[in-house]
């Protein structure tokens, strides 16, 4: 296989996978909750389409864990865990 391949080639704008969190989110009674983002971004970290937001850290770093693998893309951990 080439290194010049389609999979391997990279011409197009950066991109990456983005997890950052936490940030301040209302659950349905109006109590503060974390909330976790997980998106592709450019390389502004500005979102280039959908932004999930996730409630639970560990479901939020597996979206992104496997976003990043699927779409071949570097991961940019910036979340933390809550305290517990």
């Amino acid at each position: 296989m080439s290194l010049s391949a389609k999979e391997f080639s990279n011409t197009g704008p950066f991109r990456a996978v983005y997890f950052d969190g936490p940030q301040s989110d209302r659950d349905p009674d109006g109590e503060e909750i974390p909330a976790w983002v997980v998106y592709v971004g450019d390389a502004d970290a500005e979102p280039t389409g959908t932004v999930y937001t996730l409630h639970h850290f560990k479901s939020a770093e597996l979206l992104a864990y496997q976003m990043a693998s699927d779409r071949r893309l570097d991961l940019i951990h910036e979340a933390t865990p809550p305290d517990l």
